[in-house]
């Protein structure tokens, strides 16, 4: 029992610093999503500074993109042509900028592989970024997507920067059915949302959903 319990606060230990795919901190602002509780907690618990997070440079770019998506999913047709253009792109830029700011606001250290790395294919010669490089390598050991490779690049040279980095945490189905294949690769758990809750023992708070992120 002793043994058990020893075990379980070394491993809440590990995962205090986690990993964070974008869609985790998406999640929190959609009410229909299924991890939205969760997400909901996880986002508390880096804002109150009981967990930490590292995520890649590229987290910036897609909840821009994101979050422009969900500015004009959440706006009327009819009030949208009411608008003037230049009206409508300043609220949406606000917006972006508001849920940009939240993500700031988490202190998140932002993974950025820097430098060039020369390439030569076919007598083509180039110069690639180097998380580009790493995801062109990791592209032969898993077949995700695109954005998701450079994620698991950024995810790898996290963990071998920072030792205690101690689970990739996502909502997205692929990274998750694949949890055996990429613990190889980037030596750390894929977690879900609702399993990194649970494993650390976050609180959850299951009040009215409200998808706006102010």
């Amino acid at each position: 029992m002793g043994d058990l319990a020893v075990s379980k606060k070394k491993n809440k230990q590990q995962q205090q610093q986690f990993y964070l795919d974008t869609n985790v901190f998406i999640s929190r602002f959609k009410a229909d999503d299924p991890y939205w509780a969760e997400a909901r907690a996880i986002i508390s618990g880096l804002g109150d500074g009981d967990i930490l997070a590292e995520t890649s440079v590229l987290t910036l770019l897609e909840v821009a993109s994101v979050s422009g998506r969900l500015y004009e999913a959440r706006k009327g047709n009819n009030e949208e042509e009411e608008e003037e253009e230049n009206g409508k792109r300043k609220k949406k830029m606000i917006f972006v900028i508001r849920m940009l700011r939240r993500l700031a606001e988490l202190k998140p250290k932002f993974i950025n592989i820097s430098g060039d790395t020369p390439i030569s294919v076919s007598g083509i010669q180039a110069s690639l970024p180097s998380v580009f490089n790493e995801a062109i390598l990791l592209s032969l050991q898993s077949n995700l997507r695109t954005l998701d490779l450079i994620h698991l690049a950024a995810a790898r040279y996290a963990k071998m920067m920072n030792g205690e980095l101690g689970a990739f945490v996502t909502g997205d189905k692929e990274f998750l059915s694949k949890k055996k294949e990429l613990y190889e690769i980037i030596g750390m758990p894929i977690l879900s949302p609702k399993e990194y809750v649970e494993s650390f023992g976050l609180k959850l708070n299951r009040q009215a959903r409200k998808p706006n992120p102010a």
